[in-house]
């Protein structure tokens, strides 16, 4: 067993070094992390009454593995998803692939024509986006019910339009963290 030294306080306020197991010392660094997981759990719980006990323990090991998945995410990407909500968001669409959705002529389309909402892990993949001109729209990055800017260029990842033109590169912007 290693053995390591670590500063303890005094009753008179000094510091004095003691040996303890590098296993303690590991364990009071990092015992805050269960906390954390169990707080952000708690935020968006899939939490379900069941009248068969392994369904609440299956909803139980979901939210964990997301919020285990979005503090992994987090730590290794350093991604600018902002909040879990966005995360789970954005994994229950994935998992679904609602990437485009197939509608029936029965279902008429409703969509924003003002800003729309691209997936974060679309939106910075950093590749396949290209500048196509096509039909005029609305800019997705600078344009807002105050200054609508419109223009003929869009992504063709994204399907959005951006200003792209010698004094504004809007579709650069939008694609950089």
């Amino acid at each position: 067993m290693e053995i390591c030294s670590i500063p303890r306080k005094e009753k008179d306020g000094s510091s004095k070094d003691i040996r303890c197991p590098n296993i303690v010392r590991d364990y009071n660094a990092h015992m805050g992390y269960v906390d954390k997981m169990d707080m952000l759990k708690s935020i968006y719980e899939i939490d379900r009454k069941s009248k068969k006990w392994w369904h609440r323990i299956m909803w139980y090991f979901l939210d964990v593995s997301i919020v285990n998945s979005f503090i992994l995410f987090k730590h290794r990407t350093g991604s600018s998803i902002p909040n879990l909500k966005v995360f789970r968001v954005s994994v229950a669409t994935g998992l679904i692939g609602a990437g485009q959705p197939a509608r029936s002529r029965a279902q008429p389309k409703v969509t924003n024509h003002f800003k729309r909402t691209v997936p974060y892990e679309i939106r910075y993949d950093q590749c396949l986006h290209m500048p196509v001109y096509s039909k005029s729209r609305r800019c997705a990055f600078c344009s807002n019910t105050q200054d609508p800017h419109r223009t003929r260029w869009t992504c063709s990842t994204c399907d959005v339009g951006f200003c792209l033109n010698d004094k504004k590169n809007c579709f650069q912007v939008y694609h950089q963290k």
